[in-house]
């Protein structure tokens, strides 16, 4: 589908990594930041990773992002500057009307990231995600195509939002992409509340994850923070959220004993993928083209700890770059650049 090819767009484009274990965040959004305090949620995620962030937002009820232009608070709350990041979420309709895309949450975000570029802080834009059984989206005399599911849904806020972050040089949060992938791993998975719109506990700690990995830079995988929820559907949520994030923070090394490599690089039709792992383990390689899909699965299986070895015959595959990703025990993972030429 597309958003997978929104998974590497957003995937081959890094983003900074931030020094510091604190980080001061603006959230300017709605109900969909406000439930289950998403906010918060992230604060205690970043806690038991060692970090510290200080927060402060303004999301009333079905807010746009034109209101909060309008909205004393929210520009109080901007021009207080010592922000690292102002996080903008858009009405959950407004991206996938094509009017409204255009004629308001564009026009408004601009303005939105020169206030915030002023003070110093950088934009993140929130990706939100699209209604359980998709439908069409109608505002005013405006209306969406006819969605047929979720994830058709999903494609047209990931285009929207993916591209005024693009156009602004913006931070993205691919929430929406987390829930694609959770739904896409687990469709039973309860994400949605009785509305089919309103995130449920476990969507707004999946969407924490997310911003966890895009604001820290860092895989989400492994922390202890589950808000309530049952150890093992937060370690399924928290791995959902890393498969979202770009590569660079998605295969975050864990271990310094992890180790990746090809030989030759570049190379032409064939290479050796060597690797290192310090205990038994399952391991997983992987090979993705540069638009994030998935080209072949070269090992799948439990291996002794040390070195090892396995050879990808590209023979029919196109030159270009490649990413090589060794995934350990579904957790820990890493990730190697090639070049194929012929």
């Amino acid at each position: 589908m597309c958003f997978l090819f929104l998974i590497l767009f957003i995937l081959i484009c890094p983003l900074p990594s931030p020094a510091q274990d604190s980080l001061r965040v603006l959230f300017l959004g709605n109900s969909y930041t406000a439930f289950n305090n998403l906010p918060q949620l992230f604060t205690d995620l970043s806690a038991s990773g060692g970090k510290t962030v200080v927060y402060s937002g303004n999301a009333p009820g079905g807010c746009w992002l034109e209101d909060h232009l309008a909205d004393s608070q929210s520009l109080r709350l901007i021009e207080l500057g010592d922000w690292d990041y102002v996080v903008l979420q858009e009405q959950s309709q407004v991206p996938a009307i094509d009017y409204w895309r255009y004629n308001s949450m564009y026009p408004s975000a601009d303005t939105l990231d020169s206030l915030i570029e002023i003070t110093g802080a950088r934009t993140c834009f929130f990706m939100t995600w699209g209604r359980e059984f998709g439908g069409q989206q109608t505002i005013g005399s405006y209306s969406s195509p006819v969605f047929v599911d979720f994830f058709h849904m999903q494609d047209s806020l990931a285009s929207a939002y993916s591209e005024i972050a693009a156009i602004l040089n913006a931070e993205l949060c691919p929430a929406g992409l987390a829930w694609a992938q959770a739904v896409t791993l687990d469709p039973l998975i309860d994400l949605w509340t009785e509305d089919s719109s309103h995130p449920t506990l476990l969507g707004s700690y999946l969407t924490a994850c997310a911003f966890y990995g895009t604001l820290w830079d860092e895989s989400p995988v492994g922390l202890s923070f589950t808000a309530g929820i049952d150890p093992d559907t937060a370690a399924f949520l928290q791995y959902a959220a890393q498969l979202a994030l770009p590569v660079e923070n998605q295969l975050k090394i864990k271990n310094d004993e992890l180790k990746i490599e090809n030989c030759p690089n570049p190379f032409n039709s064939s290479t050796t993928i060597t690797f290192s792992i310090p205990t038994a383990s399952q391991v997983e390689i992987a090979v993705y083209d540069n638009l994030g899909r998935e080209i072949t699965r070269l090992e799948t299986r439990d291996l002794r700890p040390g070195t090892n070895k396995v050879v990808w015959n590209a023979e029919r595959c196109a030159s270009g770059v490649y990413f090589i990703r060794l995934m350990v025990d579904g957790r820990w993972s890493i990730v190697e650049k090639v070049v194929l030429m012929k």
